[in-house]
């Protein structure tokens, strides 16, 4: 998977001031759109079981399959909206470990965990401003060692509320020197 070839881009939100750095083996400007999907609330997360899908003309999920069955986040609001099912499904898990013993106790009070972070995390998200650009592309031989260490060489700009991961606080400028030094160093 690392070895592969692919473009790592460097998007700019210049409302937010915020610099994403990514990569794809497909097409850039298609990972544009679905950058901005999200971004914009096109595209959410469902509060049960944390998928990404386009919203339906509502700006709910759409009918979705969980475990072979229709996922309970179906036809409700995205968790960047509202927690409330989130929350209610949590209690239900909390409930459900009294119940639990073993290895299976291990992996509910992890899902217990995720399900609290996870809608602590949404429940404190910023507005969001802007639209993403392309600032700049850069074909590689090896795109995703490229961009986790372009990841590295920009830790101290990463901005920890950004919802869709990789959003630097830094400029066009300064991503771009990541992403060249990462290059020099694995192509």
């Amino acid at each position: 998977m690392f070895e592969v070839s692919g473009t790592v881009y460097i998007l700019e939100n210049i409302e937010a001031h915020r610099i994403k750095v990514g990569v794809t083996i497909n097409n850039p400007e298609g990972r544009l759109l679905d950058i901005n999907r999200i971004w914009q609330g096109d595209k959410g997360r469902c509060q049960i079981c944390g998928n990404r899908r386009l919203l339906d003309a509502n700006g709910m999920m759409p009918i979705h399959v969980l475990s072979m069955r229709h996922c309970k986040g179906s036809h409700e609001k995205p968790i960047e909206i509202d927690t409330s099912l989130a929350k209610q499904e949590l209690e239900i898990l909390k409930s459900d470990l009294v119940d639990i013993s073993g290895k299976a106790k291990g992996a509910a009070v992890k899902k217990v965990k995720a399900f609290e972070n996870l809608i602590e995390f949404y429940s404190n998200q910023p507005k969001r401003v802007g639209v993403w650009q392309i600032s700049a592309l850069f074909a590689a031989k090896k795109a995703y060692l490229v961009e986790a260490s372009a990841h590295e060489i920009l830790s101290e700009y990463l901005d920890s509320d950004a919802s869709i991961g990789e959003v630097f606080s830094c400029s066009v400028d300064i991503a771009i020197s990541a992403v060249q030094a990462a290059l020099h160093h694995y192509e």
